[in-house]
């Protein structure tokens, strides 16, 4: 009998010992885990906004790459019209008519200006703009630069019915666009090149939207018409220096926007033996959403002295990318 007695008192003890959590503990568990989950949310939330500005600006870095490989090659070849480089000795073939794809407008006498090789307007003053005769895509985006470039391709081509191409040799060169040889030169001493006529302006609109500003181009396609392309969307601004030689060094005595006084003929202060033998680009690029929490307010200096700083105040990010690229055919 003694026996269970202690038995039975030995199992009340056990049960009694065996309670749960009070009140008190279990809001002291709740309170612990709500700083836990807060914290890894907090943990989460600060690497997604973390990777979303990586994302934006290496997609920044990405896209001024991009840019820059399409601009460089092609002010390079500025000047190279396959075997000379002397466009007073190309002639011309009468037949080539050269219109824009809207509108249809005849614009042959600008596009075979072969003489001037490059040529830029200083922040797009004046409406129609001279180096755009073919109407935009998209309007100009205010107070950037527009430039056109013209050269041979740097490839030896294929002859191509419709496309405009020069034959070379060392003594002269021609613009022929029916796909035959022409008269007078021999494979075995010229080559084939495509007429290359490409004009840069940043539009105010994209394929993104009307509101994202992009790189474009006019081209010359086969068919001969003047084409409005884009090459990239989030571009908004761009401008253009001209590196002169003015004593025939063949260095850089300084830079110039395209409408200096020394480089426009009919000025007074301009030097015709002047030579341009580079050119510093300039690139503001955005990108093509606002960032939550971010604000930029600038201020950008763009390479023009005329231009007041770019003081955007908004939560675009932004990216400036310059570059110097000296001209390949400049002495000519």
């Amino acid at each position: 009998m003694k026996t269970s007695l202690q038995a039975i008192n030995k199992s009340r003890r056990t049960n009694s010992a065996q309670h749960g959590f009070t009140l008190i503990e279990l809001m002291i568990a709740m309170l612990i885990g709500s700083f836990l989950i807060i914290g890894a949310i907090t943990v989460y939330s600060q690497s997604r906004t973390n990777y979303r500005v990586s994302e934006s600006i290496a997609r920044l870095q990405e896209n001024a790459r991009f840019a820059l490989s399409m601009l460089e090659p092609d002010f390079r070849l500025v000047k190279n019209w396959g075997r000379h480089n002397e466009p007073a000795l190309i002639t011309i073939d009468p037949a080539i008519v050269i219109t824009c794809e809207t509108g249809g407008n005849d614009v042959t006498a600008w596009a075979l200006n072969l003489a001037v090789g490059i040529a830029a307007t200083d922040d797009n003053p004046v409406a129609p703009n001279p180096n755009l005769p073919c109407p935009p895509d998209t309007a100009i985006q205010p107070n950037t630069d527009v430039f056109v470039l013209r050269h041979g391709t740097a490839r030896i081509m294929p002859f191509a019915v419709g496309q405009v191409q020069l034959q070379s040799n060392r003594v002269s060169g021609v613009l022929f666009n029916d796909g035959l040889m022409p008269a007078g030169y021999l494979v075995a001493n010229s080559t084939t090149h495509n007429l290359v006529i490409d004009t840069y302006y940043i539009g105010t609109g994209s394929s993104l939207g009307p509101t994202i500003p992009s790189l474009r181009r006019q081209v010359l396609v086969n068919g001969g018409q003047i084409q409005d392309q884009e090459i990239m969307p989030g571009v908004e601004n761009m401008q253009i220096q001209f590196g002169v030689d003015t004593d025939a060094d063949g260095n850089v005595e300084r830079y110039v926007d395209s409408d200096h006084a020394i480089v426009t003929p009919g000025s007074g202060a301009f030097i015709p033996t002047a030579e341009m033998v580079s050119v510093r680009l300039w690139l503001l690029l955005r990108a093509e959403r606002p960032e939550n929490g971010h604000n930029d307010p600038g201020p950008y200096t763009p390479l023009d002295g005329n231009l007041a700083q770019i003081t955007p105040n908004d939560q675009f990010r932004r990216m400036v990318v310059s570059k110097t690229i000296f001209l390949r055919n400049a002495k000519g």
